[in-house]
């Protein structure tokens, strides 16, 4: 039973991230509308997050939410949406002024599949990496980030809170150099569909462990966890989202503990109770 416990610790995030790229070379071998990968992809495997969350949690005590359902839908159905669709409207206009003005592509649309999704993980990861450095360390942007990291408990309906103006400038900034490089709509959404994919993983609340050389490369479960510490020290590291390159390589990168966090959320946690307000808390101070 142990031999049994310890291999679905190790394989559970790894089988995630496996379906997700799978799923997604399906879809687009079935030519299936772009629009229609991240339902398709991403739905399905938070739905089995959040079940397996019920039936192998990390810690006990964070199975209940930080706040009601329906106040997390709603961060998920309006707000993350509402700048997650004004993302989208700014880098079409984008798209369409390159198109319009510059007559050569300089993305290497002839290179295998593998290497066009791996060339565009790391120019996102770039951009998003200063993006989401720059949100914690500016306090007029953390009042936007705040929402994402408030509550003591980490459990996958995190993966789907972040106030409108937090996803849709990391949309924007992280879709950017793909866009002014042209590349192909669906390189774009292999980007999209694994980071959404990673997001879950990182913030579900299953028991996954991970090989401690990896995190140093990749931003695993362990490394996210640190990422959401109490611990301000520890919270501000670890800003990767998809790998932990730009962290070695400007000095972010902290070593996750075995253990974990000992609290996750913020110190002297002010977020009031309520959509709305949360909503209105960023421009009011």
């Amino acid at each position: 039973m142990q031999a049994l416990e310890r291999t679905l610790d190790y394989a559970t995030a790894p089988l995630f991230i496996a379906a997700s790229i799978a799923a997604t070379r399906v879809l687009q071998v079935m030519h299936v509308e772009g629009w229609l990968w991240t339902a398709l992809v991403l739905g399905p495997l938070f739905v089995l997050a959040a079940a397996i969350e019920r039936v192998r949690p990390e810690r006990e005590e964070y199975l209940r939410l930080d706040q009601p359902l329906a106040t997390e839908a709603a961060h998920f159905l309006l707000n993350y949406q509402l700048g997650y669709a004004l993302s989208l409207g700014a880098l079409a206009l984008v798209r369409a002024w390159m198109q319009a003005h510059v007559n050569a592509s300089m993305w290497p649309v002839a290179w295998p599949l593998a290497v066009q999704v791996v060339i565009a993980v790391g120019l996102s990861e770039g951009a998003g990496y200063w993006q989401h450095r720059l949100f914690h360390r500016i306090p007029s942007l953390w009042r936007f980030h705040e929402l994402h990291h408030s509550g003591g408990r980490l459990n996958v309906s995190r993966s789907l809170r972040f106030h409108g103006v937090d996803i849709g400038a990391g949309t924007f900034l992280s879709v950017l150099p793909l866009v002014l490089l042209r590349a192909p709509e669906d390189i774009v959404l292999w980007v999209v569909v694994l980071s959404g994919a990673l997001g879950i993983v990182q913030h579900a609340n299953m028991r996954m462990r991970t090989p401690a050389w990896l995190d140093r490369f990749f931003c695993t479960p362990a490394v996210h966890r640190h990422h959401h510490s109490r611990n301000v020290s520890e919270s501000n590291r670890n800003f990767g989202t998809t790998v932990m390159l730009f962290d070695v390589l400007f000095g972010s990168y902290e070593p996750p503990k075995a253990e974990g966090p000992a609290a996750m959320g913020i110190e002297g946690d002010t977020m009031p109770r309520g959509f709305w307000k949360q909503v209105v808390r960023p421009f009011q101070r």
